[in-house]
């Protein structure tokens, strides 16, 4: 079993690079009768906004919705796993955090319990950049340090300059992650999946 973690601020575009994801992975193991890919939902609130469009794309999906899976519900997050790890054995979890979440400890936490190795995807708004950047450089920080993969979202909505720019600001959260441009608009390169997982 391997586990994904993906992160990136509300509206990002996470959800869509999600279905993007999955759908790669699925094609890339082929129908073996198991279930792939499993996606836990963490949610604040009560019900999912994106649930209905992940499990109309026949994905398999479970909500953790008392809160941050890295602070009040980190315990919940590793029974839902272990449940998940028993009674379906995906090939793949994908763990879509809230956009509030600090990925070092929700990996942490999996990896000293389950002793599989995490890989964080984050996802980052080059339109909003800027805005979010000085708002929240600490979360920032936090959402992009241990990022392996970095994809700079939304760079068809500013010019090329601003989203070079963008990348270098991200090379200084992070010297070591793989960083890729995408849009809401075409489909991820398949290179760049293939490079992911």
């Amino acid at each position: 079993m391997r586990i994904l973690l993906l992160g990136g601020f509300l509206g990002s575009g996470k959800t869509s690079i999600l279905l993007q994801l999955a759908k790669h992975i699925i094609s890339k193991e082929g129908k073996s009768g198991s279930t792939t890919v499993m996606i836990i939902e963490n949610e604040i609130g009560d019900v999912s906004v994106d649930d209905k469009l992940l499990i109309s794309q026949g994905l398999a999906v479970r909500d953790l919705f008392s809160g941050c899976a890295c602070c009040t519900s980190g315990g919940d997050l590793l029974m839902d796993i272990q449940k998940i790890k028993d009674e379906i054995n995906p090939k793949w979890i994908i763990i879509e955090a809230t956009g509030v979440a600090y990925p070092r400890q929700i990996k942490e936490s999996i990896e000293m319990y389950f002793h599989i190795p995490v890989k964080i995807l984050c996802v980052a708004d080059a339109k909003r950049w800027k805005r979010l950047r000085r708002a929240m450089s600490q979360l920032i920080e936090a959402q992009l340090e241990l990022a392996d993969c970095i994809l700079l979202n939304k760079v068809d909505l500013v010019s090329e300059e601003e989203a070079d720019a963008v990348l270098a600001d991200i090379r200084t959260f992070n010297e070591n992650a793989v960083l890729h441009k995408t849009t809401g608009i075409l489909p991820v390169d398949e290179a760049v999946w293939e490079a992911i997982v």
